[in-house]
């Protein structure tokens, strides 16, 4: 059953991007996935197996690219009908400019990169460039199809069993040495697939078409050399000569067959054996037929369809001289008594054929293909495909060749010693090297380089040569240095190693807007990565990508970003599951942090506990990845010295010292991107079951952060998203009241009371060190809160100021309620704030925090009470002198830090503000207000603080 619902989205993810910040890379850019998309990864969901055998995997992953070889031969087929009308003989590929089509269509443009999916890219493609795109990626996926299974396979069984009886048919012996040669079966796939590759180009009536036209015969195929037979026949009518013309013939001399040397005679040899030429229409139709059947070999055809081919225009002697061994695996028709001599003897001929005989580049060619030779096929090769071809059927012919020599003892050895041939084995040099150096050179040619270094064919080529290792990690250090352009990147980071620079000045790689390539490229590590784990289960270090794999990974993690960026972020967590070790979370987190809403985060566990993924370290990841981003561990104290509440303005009787307004920031709501991230990552963290330490941990690391760095939005966001009653609730098991009149008082009652340790096991409690660190994070939060209120109540003062006529009821108790809240908040703030923290905050930060926010906290505080014994009651007067006694009377933490700060002076003048303030009031009122309840129950008297005249 799928892991995955509907991949799509309404519209690409929300959020400002790391990827696109750091790197500009999709800077303006709409990126709208095509169906492909969604089509790849349904298959690579419906392939994820989890619980099967190394084999059952292996099977999966092959029916995987199996998958999509067809879906792309689909894509093909269906563009193909489009393109009918529109159809053009060179186009730009599918990463670049490759030319498909037919294996001597002309190279195309290398264009820049873009991509029509991005709507406000520069170029767009037209249906015949996309039709030829897919091509090329059907391609590259056949070419997998077909190689994978001969180099992932099971080490304890053979690809194929040897064969018992003694060979006697061609297929029996080709069989026995393609078992006996793992190299030789990888070169027979290799030319499969290029003969499977120029089938698909135009029809082989079309490619000799213009020549057969030059031939000037009409629609006429047969009887042969026309133009030649009616100058031969003029000629004995014009001489009334009967039988056959001697070329030797006096009288000929005279006559017009001697102007251009025609030879007398029609069968195939005269041109050889009288050292004289045909008509030159004849000429046009001798190389057009020999370009016919150079197309068959090179497509494959059987010797069934070459021979009707050919007996179609009346030459069946052409498919005839081909036959001994016409094709690199001759397995559609069958020779049952196969001589090995001979044919070690007829390739020599057709060597023989390819050097020193033949009228024209084409007839040689065959020839060469036959014999396996390379200088006589290469003068009509034109595309990369051609000479990949060219060499590997001389690879394979040779090793043939040799074992056919082998088998057939002294007799073999003295018919190859007795002619020439060629031997591409010996031509190439080292085989262990061979694969890789053969593509580096088609890079360097002329007629392919162009060809060679697009990204499609550097990949196929990559894969014809074992090469993947290497290409991979280039691709991927590309990647990242696209991605580090313009700034450090966190989605795609440097992590180091050994890259020439010319590799990031080669087009032979994607880039990151090249969204169609990095597509292929993506799945192509995926299944290489899935086959060499399996190769190495239990250590991944030791498989083919070996220590590479961290530049290798930047293709898969290019792909997750572009997945976000193009609305599919419901795909982020199949796709991450691919990834090996931390990476996997890491990504996860970076790439799923845009998302708020509860629902989408939960159906996302649920995904990513399917695909096996661990959440709890997807969940501590989050936290741990984004604080680090910011460097909370080595961020200095910032609001040391800076963080101010208090204006430098008069202190006024009424109000006592004017406050800031807004001191949080004018947008209330405005979080920074970097704090959003680490509140949400910490909401992620919520979700998880269980990790209340760690919960809590990473709470009290961001509110340290957010303070020294007077990120107070954040605090009280933090504080309003993520409260210490929520994780109490949520994270353990722990009764709590719904509604506390004192959560300090409940706090400090939760932290000391005694453990059981097995009841506490059981049933998910915290333990005492959890607890303590519940009052740290309690004391964080207290002090947010506190400030917020004593805003709040600042912007009250100064309405009241300005519009001292416009004050009612509502405001009055609004301040009021935000008095009771700042009253119970300062509690924690005024006993001993972070004083015992056990632990978990470095010295220094304490010390910072406390030099930075206590001294003005509480003035601040002082303040809120003056401001609210004039406008709400005298006894928040009558509160501020019952602080100052408390202050002067504790163990002296808060005067310890005024004396530090050199602020003493300023915590007199507010007491004593507020005392003056008392006494004028009360001496106004005259002191003979009715004694409230309250007054009774905390001893106060206004009667001592009125001044009598």
């Amino acid at each position: 059953m799928s892991l995955l619902g509907s991949s799509k989205m309404s519209s690409p993810a929300s959020g400002t991007d790391e990827f696109a910040e750091t790197d500009a890379i999709f800077e303006g850019s709409t990126i709208v996935a095509g169906k492909q998309v969604d089509d790849f990864a349904k298959a690579l969901d419906q392939h994820t197996v989890l619980r099967a055998s190394v084999a059952e995997r292996r099977a999966q992953i092959f029916k995987l690219v199996d998958h999509y070889y067809e879906y792309s031969l689909r894509r093909t087929e269906a563009l193909r009908g489009q393109a009918k009308s529109s159809r053009r003989s060179s186009s730009r590929g599918l990463f670049t400019g490759t030319p498909v089509g037919g294996p001597r269509a002309s190279t195309g443009t290398i264009n820049d990169g873009g991509d029509e999916r991005d709507v406000a890219g520069k170029q767009t493609r037209t249906v015949e460039e996309e039709m030829q795109e897919v091509e090329e990626e059907a391609q590259t996926w056949d070419l997998l199809r077909r190689i994978l299974p001969l180099r992932y396979h099971d080490s304890h069984h053979n690809v194929q069993e040897s064969i018992e009886t003694v060979p006697r048919s061609r297929n029996e012996f080709f069989s026995e040495f393609i078992i006996g040669d793992s190299s030789a079966r990888e070169r027979q796939v290799v030319l499969e697939w290029l003969q499977n590759t120029a089938s698909r180009g135009p029809p082989v009536d079309e490619v000799v078409k213009e020549l057969q036209q030059n031939a000037d015969r009409g629609d006429i195929l047969s009887h042969g050399w026309l133009h030649t037979r009616s100058k031969i026949k003029l000629q004995k009518s014009v001489n009334a000569h009967h039988g056959v013309l001697d070329p030797s013939n006096p009288a000929l001399a005279d006559s017009h067959l001697s102007s251009n040397s025609l030879v007398t005679q029609l069968d195939p040899d005269a041109m050889t054996r009288q050292g004289r030429k045909l008509e030159p229409q004849d000429e046009y139709f001798e190389r057009a037929i020999w370009l016919g059947c150079f197309e068959m070999l090179r497509r494959g055809y059987s010797l069934t369809e070459i021979r009707d081919w050919c007996a179609e225009r009346t030459e069946s002697w052409r498919a005839a001289s081909i036959s001994p061994l016409e094709l690199s695996s001759p397995h559609h028709d069958e020779a049952e008594d196969f001589n090995p001599v001979h044919a070690i003897l007829w390739r020599r001929m057709c060597y023989a054929a390819a050097h020193d005989g033949g009228h024209s580049d084409y007839e040689r060619a065959v020839y060469g293909l036959l014999a396996g030779d390379i200088t006589s096929v290469e003068k009509i090769a034109s595309t990369w495909d051609d000479f990949l071809f060219l060499h590997y059927n001389a690879l394979l012919r040779t090793q043939f060749d040799n074992f056919l020599i082998k088998y057939s003892g002294r007799e073999g050895v003295s018919t190859a010693q007795a002619f020439p041939s060629f031997n591409a084995a010996q031509h190439h040099g080292d085989p262990v090297s061979l694969g890789r150096r053969f593509i580096s050179t088609l890079e360097g040619m002329e007629k392919t380089k162009r060809e060679a270094l697009t990204p499609a064919k550097a990949l196929q080529g990559a894969i014809v040569a074992n090469d993947l290792d290497r290409f991979l990690y280039n691709q991927g250090a590309v990647l990242a240095k696209d991605a580090n352009s313009n700034g450090p990147s966190k989605m795609l980071p440097n992590v180091g190693g050994h890259v020439l620079e010319d590799i990031f000045k080669s087009t032979k790689y994607v880039k990151l807007k090249m969204y169609d390539g990095l597509r292929i490229v993506t799945h192509l590590f995926i299944i290489i990565a899935s086959l060499d784990q399996l190769a190495s289960p239990d250590d991944h270090s030791t498989s083919k990508l070996g220590s590479r794999f961290s530049y290798q990974e930047n293709i898969l993690a290019g792909y997750i970003s572009y997945l976000r960026l193009s609305g599919n972020i419901d795909l982020v967590p199949l796709y991450a599951s691919k990834l090996n070790g931390d990476r996997r979370y890491t990504v996860l987190c970076r790439n799923l942090i845009d998302i708020s809403s509860q629902t989408s985060r939960e159906n996302q566990l649920v995904v990513m506990k399917k695909l096996g993924l661990d959440l709890e370290k997807f969940a501590l990841t989050g936290p741990a990845v984004f604080l680090n981003d910011v460097n909370d561990d080595e961020a200095t104290c910032e609001a040391k010295g800076s963080f101010k509440i208090l204006t430098d303005k008069p202190r006024l009787l009424q109000y006592g010292r004017p406050m800031q307004q807004d001191f949080f920031g004018e947008d209330a709501e405005f979080v920074d991107e970097d704090d959003e991230h680490i509140i949400r990552a910490i909401e992620w963290l919520m979700l998880v079951p269980g990790l209340f330490d760690q919960t809590v941990k990473f709470v009290i690391r961001a509110h340290t952060y957010f303070l020294k760095r007077m990120r107070l939005r954040a605090a009280r966001s933090l504080v309003n998203r993520i409260s210490l009653k929520s994780i109490i609730s949520y994270k353990t098991n722990f009764p709590m009241p719904q509604e506390l009149d004192d959560m300090t008082a409940w706090i400090e009652e939760y932290v000391s009371q005694q453990e059981d340790l097995e009841v506490m096991a059981d049933e998910n409690l915290p333990g005492r060190t959890e607890r303590y660190l519940v009052k740290v994070v309690w004391q964080l939060e207290s002090l947010v809160k506190a400030l917020d209120s004593i805003e709040t109540l600042a912007s009250m003062a100064h309405l009241i100021r300005s519009e001292p006529l416009n004050t009612n009821r509502d405001l009055w108790r609004e301040a009021q309620a935000e008095l009771r809240a700042l009253k119970g908040n300062m509690a924690p703030v005024l006993n001993g704030w972070l004083v015992d923290n056990y632990g978990e905050m470095a010295a220094q930060d304490v010390d910072d925090l406390r030099q930075a926010y206590i001294p003005e906290t509480v003035l601040a505080y002082i303040s809120s009470l003056h401001f609210a014994g004039s406008f709400v009651s005298r006894d928040y007067l009558m509160e501020c002198m019952d602080l100052a006694a408390s202050i002067a009377g504790r163990n002296g933490d808060i005067t310890d830090e005024f004396i530090t700060a050199g602020r003493m002076k300023e915590l007199v003048e507010a007491f004593a503000s507020a005392s003056k303030a008392l006494a004028i009031s009360t001496s106004e009122k005259g002191g003979r207000d009715s004694i409230t309840k309250k007054n009774r129950e905390v001893g106060w008297s206004r009667e001592l603080w009125t001044v009598k005249p």
